[in-house]
């Protein structure tokens, strides 16, 4: 694959040396240079150089985001550099030791490559085999993609993966992650139970280690007429207990106010069917009992499970 040199300005002014410029190429000096990054010397191999340009030192801007700790990748379409160096805030709430982030979509081919980060907590060593799963799905909750990830040099540290998928998903909503198994183990998915809506035919799945724990309360929202079914924590139904709500709104509405509600506040368009548009609402303030920490902590369990109840959504 071409090498492609991304190379970033340290605005270092230097002192004698002449640059010469011919319509878009340039003239470099090599620039002998040592790093230390975050206090630890960094040897950088022979693949990449540093270059003095017109007085400023450009280096390998890949050199430098990985050694930071930053997913980089370059997308050759949009002739974009992307970096990403965010917390990993991606899991399986059926394994949550595993945690992914920083993904980068790029094209290739016919295909789209993804670029991440993982990490495991409560190893200590990067010699840990994964089997998992990304899921990708679109702004109506259909899925639009998929990408695999393995291998067995992940642990503590976060370490970088690349793996790719059919078709294009660049521009994907949502994102889930499923782990199939961790050091040869199997990871067996949470059980459920379907729950069915008659009015307005659809069905969710919910963990079964909810039996009993929450129940559906419909609200009518007389002012705009939206019918919300409220799934609520019973044991912190004082403090109002909501884990999500389905919102069932008329296409009229969504297309008038959608946008404006989106901008607002979190909600999640699930499906539409020839009248309706389904979304579902995660909590948005405090619905349990701050000072019992069982019952936040429950709480919290049940909310994990909100993205797998999403891609769960059918209409009958």
């Amino acid at each position: 694959m071409k090498k492609f040199i991304l190379g970033v300005s340290c605005g270092l002014l230097l002192a004698g040396t002449s640059v010469a410029f011919a319509s878009d190429t340039i003239q470099a000096l090599l620039f002998p240079a040592s790093f230390e990054i975050n206090g630890s010397q960094v040897a950088m191999n022979k693949e990449y150089q540093v270059l003095n340009v017109d007085g400023h030192v450009y280096v390998p801007v890949r050199f430098v985001a990985e050694h930071l700790g930053a997913a980089i990748d370059y997308d050759s379409e949009s002739e974009k550099i992307l970096i990403k160096n965010k917390a990993l805030d991606i899991v399986d709430p059926d394994y949550a030791k595993v945690s992914v982030g920083n993904l980068i979509a790029t094209k290739s081919g016919n295909k789209t490559k993804v670029t991440g980060q993982l990490t495991i907590s409560g190893v200590g060593n990067s010699q840990n085999m994964i089997g998992a799963g990304l899921s990708f799905y679109n702004e109506n909750n259909e899925k639009i993609g998929e990408a695999a990830i393995s291998g067995n040099q992940f642990g503590v540290d976060t370490q970088t993966f690349v793996t790719e998928g059919d078709g294009d998903f660049r521009h994907y909503d949502a994102v889930y992650l499923y782990i199939g198994a961790v050091n040869n183990r199997i990871i067996s998915e949470v059980p459920h139970t379907m729950y069915a809506n008659p009015k307005y035919h659809f069905s969710l799945n919910i963990p079964t280690s909810w039996e009993g724990k929450y129940e559906v309360e419909e609200r009518l929202d007389e002012a705009s007429e939206r019918v919300n079914f409220l799934f609520i924590h019973k044991a912190n139904s004082a403090f109002g207990g909501v884990v999500f709500s389905i919102s069932v709104w008329t296409k009229e509405d969504w297309l008038a106010n959608g946008p404006t509600a989106k901008g607002v506040g979190q909600l999640y368009k699930i499906r539409e069917d020839e009248k309706h548009v389904f979304l579902l609402i995660p909590p948005g303030d405090v619905e349990y009992n701050p000072h019992d920490d069982t019952l936040k902590a429950e709480f919290k369990a049940m909310t994990d499970q909100i993205s797998k109840i999403r891609t769960s959504f059918k209409l009958e």
